[in-house]
């Protein structure tokens, strides 16, 4: 795992911004994952900025979500699809919705959902790039600790961990049990893996990150064998032995 810090935050997205822009230069079809949540929103920033100003052309590269609440659709403000719509993927030119495969967190048949975003990434020959986000328990999109590995699309019962800081992202408290999510399978299998962590708040997670061996009680770090780059603000890693 390749290791980037950076001087604050704003670097950090212009960094994993950059990344992406690249890739999609090189290969306009690639597919790509952003994960919703407070994470990757500056580095939608400078994607967006970058696709108005048309240095960059999103016209045929595909997108995946990430995950979703289990309950919960667009018309929730702080559900991962409405997060992603609203900040990215209707602001971007030229985009269109066949594109875009997202989970639908109100479907009545969850594992036919699974099934069906499995497809999209599979007959794309899997992810070429994906942005993730750190929990604070280390999970990675909703694969919580001691998540099975060998696993794509599933359903996950939230941790209490999440339970407790998914407040952050509603107007109102909502009764939100299970998490519908990429599995490890598939993101380990990603051709280019970043994950990102940025304030105070990491400061412990990303030390265990970089300094504990890959385990399944904390799932970010079991990308540590992938082709993966971390990027870190210099807050996020103060508690990394320099």
């Amino acid at each position: 795992m390749k290791l980037i810090i950076n001087e604050n935050e704003q670097l950090v997205a212009e960094t994993v911004s950059q990344r992406i822009i690249e890739l999609v230069k090189a290969k306009p079809a690639s597919l790509i994952c952003i994960a919703g949540g407070d994470t990757p929103l500056l580095t939608i920033e400078a994607l967006i900025k970058a696709n108005q100003a048309g240095e960059v052309d999103f016209s045929e590269t595909q997108f995946v979500g990430l995950d979703e609440w289990v309950g919960l659709g667009r018309e929730t403000k702080g559900s991962c699809i409405q997060t992603l719509y609203d900040a990215f993927f209707d602001r971007l030119k030229n985009v269109s919705s066949d594109q875009i495969c997202f989970f639908d967190g109100k479907a009545e048949d969850l594992a036919a959902e699974c099934a069906r975003v499995d497809a999209f990434i599979d007959e794309r020959g899997g992810m070429d790039f994906i942005l993730l986000g750190i929990g604070l328990n280390g999970h990675i999109g909703f694969n919580e600790p001691f998540v099975p590995v060998d696993v794509n699309c599933h359903v996950v019962e939230l941790d209490d961990v999440t339970k407790r800081v998914m407040s952050k992202y509603f107007d109102t408290d909502l009764p939100l049990t299970h998490g519908i999510s990429l599995g490890m399978k598939q993101i380990l299998a990603a051709k280019e893996i970043y994950l990102v962590a940025t304030g105070a708040k990491k400061v412990d997670i990303v030390k265990q990150v970089i300094e504990k061996a890959p385990t399944v009680a904390i799932p970010a770090t079991l990308v540590k064998e992938a082709n993966t780059t971390l990027v870190v603000d210099k807050v996020a890693a103060s508690g990394v032995k320099a």
